[in-house]
């Protein structure tokens, strides 16, 4: 008997946020920091973090823990009730970790992501698990990030097999998670950032389109605190995202994907599976740290 409604997979990272008391600080300035923090993140680790604060059963996995990063990791999802069971640290491996500081308008992150990611795809060094079907198809929905090779590919493969809707994120729409996926979610900093060319009010109807025709499932864009564009079969329809009084955007988009896998979760259609994960997602951004103070669902039908 399965234990978890949720399946997710993908990057699970150890945290360290700074919230500054004013901006971001110019080369060679300086910036009063507010507070301190430590937790767990990443988009599956952070995504992890929403569904358990609004009471799902949650079963992670992904990427290696580290010597670094594995009593902390434990540590946190024990607390919340999030079974990481299948996770083990990697030999000789400190893990993946970031520091982030944020202040009202921006998130700066650090990290040695692009070292991690090179070490697979130069030395082939892989640091995260093979999917397990049988933690897949006792799920209702899933989270499956498209960043881990052909292991994600095959989380893909076995929700399709087993008839599990599953959300992904930030991928182009000719790879294959995409093409199978429920729900995909682009970011407007993953189109700046990789499809730029598309990057613009005028353009991104078009790259929507592109994405639609290669998949039978919801493609949504988000942009922050702007216009969400989100459709399917063709159709395109906007929602603007919810104005609140921001503390910290950190984990925003990783609430609006979880939102998302939890609409599939109760069947919604997708005009609610995108208000809800709008509301969702603004919710989060008037927390800080996130990991540590969740939304409410008496906070996200509030706002509805």
């Amino acid at each position: 008997m399965a234990n978890h409604d949720i399946y997710l997979y993908g990057m699970i990272t150890y945290t360290t946020a700074l919230l500054l008391r004013g901006g971001f600080p110019a080369a060679n300035g300086y910036s009063e920091v507010k507070e301190k923090h430590f937790f767990t993140g990443g988009e599956t680790g952070g995504a992890a973090n929403v569904l358990a604060g609004i009471g799902c059963k949650v079963k992670m996995d992904g990427n290696y823990l580290g010597f670094n990063t594995e009593n902390a990791i434990r540590s946190f999802y024990g607390n919340i009730g999030v079974d990481i069971s299948r996770l083990h640290c990697g030999p000789e491996y400190a893990g993946v970790d970031e520091v982030i500081i944020i202040d009202k308008e921006t998130r700066t992150t650090f990290g040695q992501f692009a070292a991690y990611f090179e070490d697979y795809y130069q030395k082939k060094i892989i640091r995260w698990n093979k999917p397990a079907e049988e933690d897949i198809k006792n799920a209702k929905a899933a989270g499956i990030d498209p960043f881990f090779g052909e292991e994600s590919v095959l989380a893909a493969r076995y929700c399709r097999d087993n008839g599990v809707p599953f959300v992904t994120i930030d991928e182009r729409h000719s790879h294959e998670v995409c093409r199978l996926a429920s729900v995909i979610v682009v970011s407007g900093d993953w189109i700046r950032d990789f499809m730029p060319e598309y990057n613009s009010a005028e353009k991104k109807p078009e790259l929507l389109k592109m994405y639609m025709e290669n998949t039978k499932g919801l493609v949504v864009f988000t942009d922050g605190g702007g216009m969400i564009l989100y459709g399917r079969d063709g159709e395109i329809k906007k929602a603007q995202a919810f104005k609140v009084d921001v503390i910290s955007t950190l984990g925003a988009g990783d609430t609006f994907k979880a939102g998302c896998i939890y609409g599939l979760m109760q069947g919604w259609d997708d005009d609610r599976i995108i208000r809800f994960s709008a509301a969702f997602a603004a919710v989060a951004c008037t927390k800080f740290p996130l990991p540590h103070n969740p939304p409410r669902l008496e906070e996200v039908e509030r706002l509805l």
